[in-house]
């Protein structure tokens, strides 16, 4: 907003009311008989559903569009730690979105159980967060391996083992020089 731009904000999953819906179906800690494949289905079709009904519409209208998570977090949870397959993870949101790809993506890179640790300091755990350590370790790793693939130039990765307000200011200022690379 500081360089000028109308910025619509939006999560994954979520984003609208039938998004919030799925949302909740999946972190509901009550929900521990929830096939892995169904999770990954389900992701997609929150994502779906705030594509068309958030992020086109917002990109159509000249905004910028904030998504906390995008397809990139489906490909390491669902395809790294569920063992999903990153390719078949990849597979099940193409469609999804509808060719809707970030121009820019900002990594929050921590070791998993430092990044669990904060996140549990803060709430109660969702029904992904009470997965064992091996599960976050997978989803680093995949993770790691997919933003060291060659293309990932639109990938700022930001040491997120920081405080908090080191990290803020390590992220804005590489999205900010991003962002002028973009504008300009």
């Amino acid at each position: 907003e500081q360089l000028g731009w109308d910025v619509q904000l939006t999560r994954e999953p979520g984003g609208d009311e039938i998004a919030e819906k799925i949302r909740d179906l999946i972190l509901d800690p009550a929900n521990t008989a929830m096939d892995d494949l169904t999770e990954a289905y389900l992701y997609a079709a929150s994502r779906a559903q705030n594509v068309r009904a958030k992020i086109w519409p917002a990109l159509d209208s000249g905004k910028a569009v904030v998504c906390d998570r995008f397809v990139d977090s489906s490909i390491a949870y669902q395809g790294g730690g569920r063992r999903l397959g990153t390719d078949t993870v990849e597979a099940i949101n193409r469609f999804a979105v509808d060719n809707a790809t970030p121009d820019i993506t900002v990594y929050l890179r921590m070791p998993p159980e430092k990044a669990l640790s904060r996140r549990l300091s803060t709430s109660e755990p969702d029904r992904l967060e009470r997965e064992k350590a091996s599960f976050f370790e997978r989803t680093y790793a995949a993770y790691e391996e997919l933003y060291a693939q060659k293309g990932m130039e639109r990938v700022v990765t930001v040491d997120a083992s920081l405080s908090i307000e080191e990290v803020s200011e390590a992220m804005i200022a590489a999205v900010d020089e991003k962002l002028h690379a973009l504008k300009g």
